[in-house]
């Protein structure tokens, strides 16, 4: 389908291919105009020139439309190509264009050869454009010129119009996060320190056995009320070891509590007792565990006896320094 490139001798081709085209039959071509328009006949080597492929037809023929891939002919590239698109008139004709952007590196006459399509209206027809005379011209050159100093490179200026949003668009972001961050620290919930809640003018044992008696006047585990039972016991126990130790075992879970009295000197034979009495009371309270009624009579004593163990807390001794003084 596609000549190849010539230059003055080309025009014996040029006419050939112009009265080939006459002689399609007259009755199809009524129907069907096929086009190809450069928009310069005359280009400077290098440059790019459009070429427009039209097809109109007046019926419902079906056209195929040729494939093109990087060349035309051996000189003349195609640097860019349209997707073929449909427009209908208002007169029912329908118009098919593409657009190549097409440039040479060779100089002279070439032709840009028929483009052939094919049409399928009762029979396979084949319809052709008339071939295009393209120059291509060199750039002039003045030989009689002074030879001049090769020039330094050009600096190019940093454009500030061009980067500018971004580089606010980078600090609105970077604003952003520190204000976030400041307001962060600002709001955040900082966790409350324990505060160890005022002693009582009373001594601690004391409130404790209270409590302790009233707790077993209540019969509340003989009611199936066990929960709520290890709930006053470990309360009343904690509430004591924070009055009598200032440890606040309120706050504490049962590891801690221990820990903490471990550190206040109390012997390992009256915290054993305490901690197993303790985790009896989460398993209660936290894990629906319910012991049956040896086990609360059980740890029901074991808080008593801790605090009747621990109502009085020896005092450290003064030096022999400290008793001359």
């Amino acid at each position: 389908m596609i000549g190849r490139w010539i230059h003055i001798t080309g025009f014996k081709y040029l006419l050939i291919s112009v009265l080939a085209n006459l002689l399609i039959g007259s009755s199809f071509a009524q129907d069907v105009t096929v086009q190809a328009v450069v928009d310069s006949q005359e280009v400077l080597i290098g440059d790019q020139v459009n070429l427009d492929l039209s097809v109109e037809i007046n019926d419902e023929s079906a056209v195929a439309w040729p494939l093109f891939k990087d060349t035309i002919t051996g000189q003349i590239e195609i640097i860019e190509s349209s997707i073929p698109d449909t427009t209908k008139k208002e007169t029912g004709e329908t118009i098919i264009h593409q657009r190549l952007v097409i440039t040479s590196f060779d100089t002279g006459f070439m032709v840009i050869p028929p483009v052939e399509f094919m049409f399928n209206q009762d029979s396979l027809q084949k319809l052709s454009t008339e071939p295009i005379l393209l120059f291509v011209s060199d750039i002039p050159v003045e030989m009689e010129a002074e030879i001049k100093e090769i020039k330094d490179p050009y600096d190019v200026p940093f454009n500030w119009k061009r980067y500018i949003k971004w580089i606010l668009f980078a600090l609105v972001i970077i604003a952003a996060i520190v204000v976030g961050i400041i307001l962060y620290k600002k709001y955040k919930k900082q966790p409350e320190e324990p505060v160890a809640r005022p002693k009582p003018k009373r001594p601690a044992h004391e409130i404790a056995l209270e409590k302790l008696e009233a707790l077993r006047q209540k019969k509340l585990w003989q009611n199936d009320k066990t929960k709520e039972f290890y709930i006053e016991l470990s309360d009343i126990i904690r509430e004591y070891i924070e009055f009598q130790f200032d440890v606040l075992a309120l706050e504490m879970t049962t590891d801690q509590t221990i820990s903490a009295l471990k550190l206040k000197g109390l012997e390992d034979e009256k915290l054993r007792p305490l901690k197993a009495m303790l985790q009896m009371a989460d398993l209660a309270k936290f894990a629906k565990y319910k012991p049956i009624s040896n086990e609360n009579e059980q740890n029901f004593d074991i808080a008593r006896t801790f605090v009747n163990q621990t109502l009085v807390m020896p005092l450290d001794e003064p030096n022999e320094e400290e008793k001359e003084g």
